[in-house]
């Protein structure tokens, strides 16, 4: 079910209360993805799929320096 089913399953609900719904519901969402992640770079570092502060800086430096166009 999305947050639309569930709030549809709901028809006595004032705009207030859909908001208010709406509002809890996008933020369990949310902390689900961001437990999600969280598990998801654990692993990645328990498996060695990791890279340094200073490698992926470097990346970002070469794809956004201008001075190599």
């Amino acid at each position: 079910m999305n947050i639309d089913d569930i709030i549809a399953f709901l028809p006595n609900l004032d705009n207030n209360e859909r908001n208010k719904l709406q509002n809890a519901l996008f933020e369990l969402q949310s902390d689900l993805d961001l437990k999600e992640a969280i598990q998801e770079g654990l692993e990645d570092k328990k498996n060695g799929r990791v890279s340094s502060h200073e490698a992926i800086m470097a990346e970002i430096k070469a794809q956004y320096d201008t001075k190599n166009d």
